[in-house]
């Protein structure tokens, strides 16, 4: 594979992983990586960091157990690394809640310490009917793309800033184009499958709070609290279909009324930022190799690595791994 030339299409978490898992399973190929939008301007930058797998369609579940258990151990082994600290790596303790039934999540046994709540513990949150505890896993998710950069960078990785209109700007370029574009490749290679789910998220400075809280109502949209190693994070909405990526000001009242139910203490905190992402949410994850034919009769070889709805760090590292396995196939294959 001596020479050979990879692309990487995108710099959100699945493109930043992605690229360096295809520079660690392939060392000898020359991989660049370009996007039109870095960090903190990607949709990843908005996320809340946590560890859950969620929204994720009809995505078949051994594909998601085993994706989300390598980034569960890959962050567990950051967690333990001397670069917990540079990427906002911690462990989060708390409590997801609902004001109807909490069955028991498929990633029960995944999680530290889960149990469901006592109804004495149940008390402190009136609008709940039930609830559960765990230990998750949560990264910053701004201070680990700019070190997964880095990385990349330091091990000769190319970056390119620019909008990709056309896979057809790649043939005779690259051996292996893959695309990490998230939602936009509902344009990039028509992906109709593809829908945005629309979340707006506050970041707010209030250091006392060490515990996650996640509400899911019947009646009202999602709540959640999240304690990042720099700022609190607050949401949320989940829209279907909306494309709107400027800050609704309603959405932001409910953001902020809903959480104030949720924990009275956030009264008068200051708000450091309001943000909007666009989930890239599909009926399934699609990680899978298809060989383009292109105009000047090329065969280029494209390894789709998009659709993780909600749960794109969840899926991220072990999707990413994933990647570089199906590259390195159509590298020993493949030809200009």
């Amino acid at each position: 594979m001596m020479g050979k030339r990879v692309c990487v299409v995108g710099a959100g978490v699945s493109g930043l992983s992605s690229a360096v898992c295809v520079q660690r399973q392939c060392p000898e190929v020359h991989v660049t990586l370009v996007a039109d939008k870095f960090s903190p301007d990607t949709t990843s930058d908005v996320a809340g960091g946590i560890w859950e797998p969620y929204c994720l369609g009809d995505t078949p579940e051994d594909l998601i157990k085993a994706w989300s258990t390598v980034t569960w151990d890959y962050l567990l082994g950051i967690y333990n690394s001397p670069v917990a600290g540079r990427v906002g790596c911690q462990l989060m303790s708390g409590v997801p809640l609902s004001d109807g039934d909490s069955p028991d999540p498929n990633y029960k046994d995944q999680v530290f310490g889960y149990r469901q709540l006592t109804a004495n513990e149940l008390e402190q949150f009136p609008l709940a009917r039930s609830g559960s505890f765990h230990t998750a896993l949560q990264i910053d998710v701004e201070l680990y793309l700019a070190w997964l950069l880095a990385r990349f960078k330091s091990q000769g990785g190319r970056v390119q800033q620019r909008k990709v209109h056309s896979l057809e700007e790649m043939a005779g370029q690259y051996d292996v184009v893959v695309n990490c574009t998230g939602l936009g490749s509902y344009t990039l290679v028509q992906d109709t499958a593809l829908k945005p789910v629309r979340g707006q998220v506050l970041r707010m400075h209030a250091p006392w709070v060490k515990h996650f809280y996640l509400f899911l109502s019947s009646k009202a949209l999602p709540t959640y609290i999240f304690p990042g190693s720099r700022s609190l994070v607050v949401g949320g909405v989940a829209q279907e279909g909306n494309w709107n990526t400027g800050v609704d000001e309603a959405d932001h009242r409910g953001i902020l009324q809903r959480a104030l139910s949720l924990l009275p203490s956030l009264k008068g905190v200051k708000i450091e930022s309001d943000k909007v992402g666009l989930r890239p949410s599909r009926t399934q994850v699609r990680l899978e190799t298809q060989p383009l034919k292109m105009k000047s009769g090329i065969t280029l070889p494209v390894v789709h690595n998009y659709g993780h709805g909600g749960a794109g760090i969840t899926l991220h590292w072990g999707c990413a791994q994933h990647t570089a396995r199906l590259v390195k196939e159509a590298l020993t294959t493949s030809k200009l």
